[in-house]
């Protein structure tokens, strides 16, 4: 009975998240390719997400991206890298971060009211985007590994 209880323990704790792999599915949008959860439930079409390319969300995280025209720059006489992307992106928002590369990905992180913000940026040939995953700041301890997981699947 003891042996029983004992394997029971040790299956419960591997189903409940001991090295297990959470099930993911691609979703592309035009030249970005995400491994989104596939509990996570698309918001693309709710109207506070019409101005970004997608928004997925399951308590306590919500993920969205946003792509912008390298041409929309070039317009306005700048010619931008992805560095310099990401400093205008934190100064036009009024963000005081530094930007770093963690697992060669450029991002930067934040914390605002009682939310703390991971964005991550990426360069195409035709765009930046800017893909960022928050939740509240009493939860990010518990959910920093699930949400760079998810961040750092992005493909280009």
């Amino acid at each position: 009975m003891k042996k029983a209880l004992l394997l029971l323990l040790i299956l419960c704790m591997c189903m409940s998240g001991c090295g297990a792999d959470i099930a993911t599915a691609p979703h592309s949008f035009q030249d970005l390719t995400i491994q989104i959860p596939v509990d996570y439930i698309d918001l693309s079409d709710e109207e506070f997400a019409q101005d970004l390319s997608f928004v997925f969300g399951k308590d306590p995280i919500a993920l969205n991206g946003h792509r912008e025209e390298k041409a929309l720059f070039a317009a306005y006489g700048l010619e931008l890298d992805l560095q310099r992307y990401g400093d205008l992106l934190m100064k036009s928002n009024n963000v005081t971060s530094q930007l770093s590369e963690k697992d060669g990905i450029l991002h930067f992180s934040y914390a605002s009211g009682d939310f703390t913000y991971v964005v991550t940026l990426w360069e195409t040939e035709e765009a930046f985007w800017t893909v960022q995953a928050y939740c509240p700041t009493q939860d990010y301890s518990k959910v920093q590994k699930d949400i760079w997981n998810i961040l750092s699947s992005v493909t280009v």
